[in-house]
């Protein structure tokens, strides 16, 4: 596939998965917003806790096979097959692991009598989910996004319709369980009915199962890394400070994480494949990879600055008061999912070209790091300690990862990174200014003045100084968007 070929597919790609994204996040945020209020804190707790002890038995099946086979040039009938054959022989063993621990983890957390039954529950969504991430993975290494966008919606509304009706209908912690099931059957209908790529077989050839495990067992440990750098927060704050502050906790993610779906997300999922295909053209290579992060960061700094300033009142207005203890985590996580998009390009730049072990390492200092970071500030300043060694955490990685990408790109961080954080700053200084000619208004009027304010003057700063960059950009989007 030519150059320009390849462009046209990135950007219609983009283009897809940034409206699918914009519909998701619209419908996942109205559905959290009902959630919040329809249900109590400890139920996500519960919830939270839950998915941490499936995610660490699914990491059985998390030997970046995936990844692998869409970095493969080649992939035949007999690779496909023994793909296949190797995706299930891990995903029954994970399984198996999962349903054994249930009892044990029933006896150590009593104080949660429901945890038992949710996780019995969510045992089932993980083999559904298994199964659908074999086609999921066929569509991305065939650059086939519009399939993969409307597979997002239909799972999304689909989420947003039972979810909330069954919380209303006071189905309490299971309708969280039901919000998971009924996304993950949508998909599995949109993949395994619609979009259908490829009917599995079993089969096996050795070499192509040894390159696989080669190839897997880097990504393995990588992923295994990432898994205890963003699960061992929940395990620790619902082990030791219990299933409320751990709703608490969660609920702050989870809305901060909204910055990283609408841009970051859909951005990373469109360019893995494509720098998978451009690994031996380094210019290309180059140019593709700042586009997305230059996009990321200005979008997502936006969206975190809007968040950050205004969450007193997005809180109060939109969730209730009864979430307002979590208002300095949710400012605080707003700063780690800013960065951690960045984590993510970078991660996904190295994986593209085959160099796996280098994000291990990076995770490895990360973890040494993180976990007495969690204990010390977790224990000193509850859940707000936490956030804050996440915060640090995720920088650290990122000051290590932006050193290690040099030997794969060329790009400037200075240029990357200079206007919006200028932009940043001028926000956040404008508003500061103008606080006390808010003070004392509803908060719905403090919410909307600051909401114009931050999008006025970041918006106007980044156009004003980068007018040229933005017109070379537009240009470049209309000649990849003709028809091939």
């Amino acid at each position: 596939m030519d150059s320009d070929r390849i462009a046209g597919k990135v950007v219609r790609g983009s283009a897809y998965s940034i409206a699918a994204s914009a519909i998701t996040l619209t419908l996942g945020f109205i559905r959290s917003v009902l959630l919040a209020r329809l249900l109590l804190p400890e139920h996500f707790g519960v919830v939270a806790l839950a998915m941490v002890f499936l995610n660490l038995a699914g990491q059985l099946r998390a030997f970046g096979m995936d990844k692998a086979l869409i970095h493969r040039s080649k992939a035949d009938q007999g690779a496909l097959a023994t793909y296949f054959t190797l995706r299930m022989a891990t995903l029954t063993t994970s399984l198996i692991v999962m349903l054994a621990t249930i009892p044990l983890l029933a006896l150590f957390y009593q104080n949660m009598p429901s945890l038992a039954a949710v996780m019995a529950a969510l045992v089932g969504v993980e083999a559904l989910k298994g199964l659908n991430s074999v086609q999921e993975t066929l569509l991305n290494k065939g650059l086939e996004f519009r399939a993969i966008a409307l597979t997002n919606v239909v799972a999304s509304v689909t989420m947003t319709v039972v979810a909330p009706w069954m919380a209303w209908s006071g189905f309490g912690v299971w309708a969280l369980v039901g919000e998971r099931a009924s996304g993950m059957m949508a998909r599995w209908v949109m993949v395994w009915l619609v979009f259908r790529r490829w009917w599995p077989r079993f089969g096996w050839n050795g070499e192509v199962a040894r390159w696989f495990w080669r190839y897997g067992r880097a990504v393995w440990g990588a992923t295994s890394l990432a898994f205890l750098l963003d699960r061992f927060d929940d395990f620790w704050t619902g082990t030791f400070l219990g299933k409320t502050p751990l709703g608490y906790y969660s609920r702050a993610y989870d809305f901060a994480r909204y910055p990283r779906r609408v841009i970051a997300t859909p951005l990373v999922s469109v360019f893995m494949p494509t720098f998978a295909r451009l690994q031996d053209d380094r210019l290309r290579l180059s140019k593709a990879f700042f586009r997305m992060m230059s996009l990321m960061v200005r979008t997502g700094f936006l969206l975190a600055l809007l968040l950050i300033l205004t969450a007193p009142e997005f809180i109060r207005l939109l969730l209730g008061n009864k979430w307002l203890p979590m208002t300095l985590t949710f400012q605080l996580m707003i700063v780690y999912v800013s960065v951690d998009p960045m984590m993510a390009g970078m991660h996904q730049l190295l994986l593209a070209v085959g160099r796996p072990m280098v994000i291990t390492k990076v995770r490895v200092w990360q973890m040494l790091f993180f976990v007495p970071a969690v204990i010390g500030l977790g224990t000193w300043k509850g859940i707000v300690g936490v956030a804050i060694a996440a915060d640090l955490m995720v920088l650290l990685g990122a000051v290590l990862l932006s050193r290690k990408i040099r030997d794969v790109v060329d790009f400037s961080w200075r240029i990357l990174l200079f206007w919006p954080l200028v932009g940043v700053t001028a926000g956040t200084a404008v508003v500061l200014a103008a606080s006390t000619v808010w003070r004392g208004r509803p908060a719905a009027t403090v919410f909307f003045a600051k909401f114009v304010t931050v999008l006025v003057v970041y918006s106007l700063l980044i156009v004003i100084a980068e007018r040229e960059q933005i017109r070379s950009g537009w240009l470049a989007l209309r000649h990849a968007l003709k028809p091939e």
